[in-house]
């Protein structure tokens, strides 16, 4: 929110403005607050349809990933879409790939008493999109980028935050057609469109599941030229959640959070206009800037 000279001061939950100097102060809101105090986890060793079950039974993209209960890394469903995928395991079967293969090593923690305007900072940048929260080297919780979306709280409208120009992929497209897209442009969730209209939505969920099952049931000597007729038609969601252009970021990050969902293909009647992310939205969290003389310290 801009706020000019001369305008009333305003107040939100975890937020106030000071109008007279043009300066937003962040109430501090500890990690500890909103954090998820349930971390599911799966051993390094863990089989990747075991740990994609894992994530479809607790609705989850991203897992903390252990070692002799020791935090050792976090596997995301892009990243085993990525391995299932690969050249050099092609003709692998899922149940023959491990968590250790795909997962993260190198990632950012915090602790309870972190302020979570300083993680959104951390997660923002690094894109993963989960920290655990660590106290006395034990993972007590974590924080995602779902969690954090409490904290918008703003009138701007989806028409000013939205990605304009979509790419997106048809129900005949090849499904490593749709994963290249993703990796090329950076994306999770490709919206799925059929005669100009929005059928669908893929993610990398999708492509994750999708691919397990395809290297689980096609024989190897059959995946290369199967491969090329896999189709987003036979793995994409049909039941899309959308938003009119007219929504504000906190009606966004309400509708995300209710039906939780990462993206909203943003509508002007029945027609694709945009699409707005859990990031677009976050990015208008005010994020303290450090005092000059301090430093701060973090874990990781």
């Amino acid at each position: 929110m801009m706020i000019g000279a001369g305008s009333p001061k305003v107040q939100h939950e975890g937020l106030s403005t000071r109008s007279a100097a043009c300066v937003i102060e962040v109430v501090p809101v500890k990690v500890k607050d909103i954090m998820s105090r349930e971390v599911v986890s799966v051993d390094k060793d863990a089989r990747l349809d075991s740990v994609l079950e894992t994530m479809r039974k607790h609705g989850m993209s991203k897992l903390v990933v252990t070692d002799r209960g020791v935090l050792a890394g976090i596997v995301t469903d892009g990243d085993i879409a990525d391995e299932m995928g690969a050249v050099k395991n092609r003709g692998v079967p899922a149940s023959h790939l491990h968590a250790s293969s795909a997962m993260i090593r190198s990632f950012t923690t915090t602790t309870p008493e972190e302020d979570v305007h300083v993680v959104l900072a951390d997660l923002l940048q690094q894109g993963i999109g989960i920290m655990p929260v660590m106290h006395e080297k034990a993972c007590v919780g974590v924080v995602t980028a779902s969690d954090l979306l409490r904290l918008v709280d703003g009138a701007k409208s989806l028409e000013a935050l939205m990605t304009p120009h979509v790419h997106a992929v048809q129900p005949s497209d090849r499904v490593i057609h749709a994963r290249r897209l993703m990796v090329d442009h950076h994306i999770e969730r490709l919206p799925v469109m059929d005669d100009g209209k929005l059928v669908g939505i893929v993610g990398e969920s999708d492509i994750a599941n999708g691919l397990a099952k395809f290297k689980d049931t096609v024989s190897d000597h059959h995946q290369p030229a199967a491969l090329q007729r896999f189709l987003v038609e036979d793995i994409y969601q049909r039941n899309v959640i959308t938003a009119p252009a007219h929504s504000t970021a906190h009606e966004a990050a309400q509708r995300m959070m209710e039906h939780d969902v990462g993206c909203l293909p943003v509508m002007r009647g029945d027609r694709l206009v945009g699409i707005v992310t859990r990031s677009d939205l976050l990015k208008l969290v005010p994020v303290p800037q450090p005092q000059q003389g301090t430093a701060s310290a973090r874990s990781g």
